[in-house]
């Protein structure tokens, strides 16, 4: 079977067999204690400890990718992860008490477990395993762009709903970001009574290292330059969606900090 399997489509949850590894177990399956822990909702330094607690020592196990036996198994840490026996397992979600215990326990015994003894597999019902391969990438290119692009939280949730009507899904998502007005350096050149084109500041500004070009691929060939601010740059301003081409940022400036940084760069 492939490893991990997703519960209610999205907590990640790595299973091995016997035979998945290399060394013999007590019990049917052993299963990643953290992926357990984030599905009972425990949270911080001591998630994974809040499951192991309940196990006896015999019944849990440090596995690591030499004892991997399956190669559809995706790697583990590198120093290592903690898996429990089943027997632990039912042990946990007999006295954890979190609300997901019960859903959980469902889920292994009365889903996953018997479409693996049936089929040798286990996908999510409705739902076809290579599209939600794709999905989650689509949605980690997502993450990605935002991060890259340097998007304040309007720019993110812009990014998101646009998600949201490409696969018709229906996340409530906030109808605005609370972030400071600004405007584009034409506006605030002219407030400031600058006469200088946009075009020359942007200079000033990459070389003060405020504001860099990024590429993107054009679609006749070739690429495209756009502006976006640096980490630095970012405490004047912030980075909006291009109104000319998603694809693309442009600079606008806080305008109480505008006059700092144009004494900054020399203006």
């Amino acid at each position: 079977m492939k490893s991990p399997v997703l519960f209610e489509g999205q907590h990640e949850v790595m299973i091995l067999f016997p035979n998945d590894v290399t060394f013999p177990f007590e019990g049917d399956f052993i299963i990643r204690a953290k992926d357990v822990a984030a599905i009972l909702e425990y949270r911080g330094k001591t998630a994974t400890s809040n499951v192991l607690k309940f196990c006896k020592d015999e019944h849990i196990y440090h596995v690591s990718d030499s004892n991997l036996l399956n190669q559809k198994v995706r790697k583990l840490h590198s120093t290592g992860e903690k898996f429990i026996s089943n027997f632990s397992l039912n042990r946990v979600l007999g006295q954890s008490n979190q609300p997901k215990a019960r859903p959980f326990q469902n889920w292994l015994y009365e889903d996953m477990l018997p479409s693996v003894q049936q089929t040798g597999s286990y996908t999510i019902p409705g739902l076809i395993e290579p599209d939600l391969l794709h999905f989650k990438k689509e949605a980690y290119m997502v993450e990605i762009a935002a991060n890259v692009l340097r998007l304040p939280d309007s720019g993110r949730l812009k990014l998101l709903g646009d998600f949201n009507k490409a696969h018709r899904l229906n996340v409530p998502l906030p109808g605005y970001a609370d972030e400071p007005i600004t405007e584009s350096a034409t506006e605030l050149l002219k407030k400031n009574g600058i006469g200088m084109q946009a075009k020359e500041f942007n200079k000033l500004l990459i070389k003060h290292g405020y504001l860099e070009e990024k590429e993107r691929p054009s679609k006749k060939g070739g690429t495209k330059l756009f502006k976006s601010l640096t980490e630095s740059g970012l405490e004047f301003g912030k980075n909006i969606i291009s109104p000319n081409n998603p694809r693309e940022t442009a600079p606008h400036y806080y305008p109480d900090k505008f006059p700092e940084l144009l004494e900054i760069i020399g203006l």
